[in-house]
């Protein structure tokens, strides 16, 4: 029991210094900050591309896909009633497994795994079961987030939606939003919990009252 409550203090503790490193991030940024370039490492980057970060998040990435199944198809002899319910059994069978095949088949979020995620000021670059997958800024076309569920989603121009979580998504969330959309990422609506979290804060510090938002 003291082993379950100490893992789980201790995860409490990672989500905080998440929490606390996206505030202070997005703090800095919001003031005319810039992101911290670290040291070049083994990476084959591009001209002028810079890593600002890497470490692990969880990822996904949203589709459909083709299932293929089997239908159940009898040969019943006998009296009429045993056909019959031999012929029953079959369609709910095969009903069954197209349902089955239709849900697998739907478009969902797969390929979840905890990945490790590199950002540079073009892209970022997951390696993904030993590929190493691309998903560049300017393709992006829709940034929303669920912060206080620790995760946020990107989608492309071209290409699946992505969605990265964990402890560390908040941090990469404001980055990724300042390097997509400039100074404007301080309005976004995905951000909403970390600009009230540093107006709080800022107040708590200052005794000023933060205004509600409409």
């Amino acid at each position: 029991m003291n082993r379950r409550n100490d893992s789980a203090a201790a995860f409490e503790a990672v989500l905080r210094d998440g929490w606390s490193s996206a505030c202070q991030l997005y703090e800095h940024l919001s003031r005319g900050g810039q992101l911290v370039a670290l040291p070049p490492t083994g990476l084959r980057l591009g001209h002028d591309e810079t890593i600002f970060s890497d470490t692990v998040l969880g990822y996904a990435r949203f589709y459909g896909t083709v299932v293929q199944y089997r239908e159940s198809s009898h040969l019943w002899f006998g009296s009429t009633g045993f056909v019959l319910a031999g012929m029953a059994g079959d369609a709910i069978s095969n009903a069954s497994a197209r349902s089955r095949a239709q849900a697998m088949a739907a478009a969902q979020w797969r390929d979840q795994a905890q990945v490790r995620m590199i950002l540079t000021n073009q892209r970022l670059l997951g390696d993904y079961q030993g590929n190493l997958l691309s998903f560049w800024h300017n393709g992006v076309v829709e940034f929303t987030a669920d912060l206080t569920q620790w995760s946020f989603i990107l989608r492309y121009e071209e290409g699946n939606p992505l969605m990265l979580h964990g402890p560390a998504a908040p941090w990469y969330a404001v980055a990724v939003a300042w390097l997509v959309f400039g100074p404007q990422f301080m309005h976004l609506p995905a951000l909403a919990p970390i600009s009230a979290a540093v107006a709080q804060r800022s107040s708590a510090i200052t005794g000023e009252v933060v205004p509600e938002r409409p």
